[in-house]
């Protein structure tokens, strides 16, 4: 099975001084109503991203953030596994939540008890590391961004990567507001796994892990994965390398189609028969 095993970027709240998996030269990242425009999105897709996706977190028995996005309908979200369970015992973490960053923030708990997991712990930046996770209310006007399983991704195709406040930035974006880059895909290895994935040239650091990876298929924008791991990002020596995958210098994202595209699909059905929220243990 091809491995892609690197650090994973779940930012612990008590992690200090983070840097960042800078890829190409200089950190890219910036304020979606900054460069939103000059990434070709119009007032309508930012808003839009500004709806659906955001903060991703748990506070009990560890902290965690990461990022995430709506994923197939308004009450489920895809994100990162890893930042649901405890890193030390493998505990799934309880008291979670998604918080958009709308102009009118909306926060609603989790509930990571009916979620779909790609493993039960997962590990941690692996082919496994996802979950689609329900919302126990609808976020209300949010329409996530489709998912094109008929057009494959394939090298060079062009990205949109948006994450809720990823760590050791080196531009000073509000929280409130969505950050984004546009990078590239560098490379699709064939997959033996139950996920695809890609490589891209993605800067990422520290609460990076869930990113909504949008792309354009015939002019339209759709949801083409997560980032799920990067590099040695507190290495100071990979600061602005060039891409190379042997010494660390890239991204990975794991594609929504196959499992994933599955595991939303099977939660979607569940929780339409939720009369009185979800099922607990």
């Amino acid at each position: 099975m091809k491995s892609i095993v690197l650090p994973a970027l779940a930012l612990v709240l008590s992690t200090a001084f983070a840097s960042a998996n800078v890829i190409d030269g200089t950190d890219d990242r910036d304020s979606l109503l900054v460069i939103g425009p000059s990434l070709g999105l119009s007032p309508d897709e930012i808003d839009r991203i500004r709806k659906v996706s955001g903060y991703v977190g748990c506070f009990q028995p560890t902290p965690s953030l990461g990022s995430g996005a709506l994923f197939l309908n308004n009450q489920q979200i895809l994100t990162a596994a890893h930042i649901f369970f405890d890193p030390e015992t493998g505990a799934r973490r309880s008291s979670c939540f998604f918080k958009t960053q709308d102009w009118e923030a909306v926060k609603i708990d989790l509930a990571p008890e009916s979620a779909v997991f790609g493993a039960l712990p997962p590990k941690a930046g692996s082919n496994y590391d996802f979950a689609v996770v329900p919302l126990v209310s609808p976020v209300p006007g949010a329409e996530p961004f489709p998912v094109a399983e008929d057009k494959a991704v394939k090298a060079g195709d062009e990205l949109i990567v948006v994450t809720a406040h990823p760590a050791g930035m080196e531009k000073a974006v509000p929280n409130e507001v969505p950050v984004v880059q546009g990078c590239k895909i560098r490379r699709v290895p064939i997959s033996s796994s139950i996920t695809s994935f890609y490589r891209s040239d993605c800067d990422a650091s520290g609460s990076s892990s869930g990113g909504m990876n949008l792309s354009r298929v015939d002019g339209e924008l759709v949801y083409r994965g997560i980032t799920i791991t990067t590099g040695l990002w507190r290495e100071p020596a990979l600061h602005g390398a060039p891409y190379d995958e042997k010494r660390g210098s890239v991204t990975t994202s794991l594609g929504t189609d196959a499992a994933i595209l599955e595991a939303g699909r099977k939660l979607a059905v569940e929780t339409r028969f939720w009369s009185a929220g979800p099922a607990t243990d």
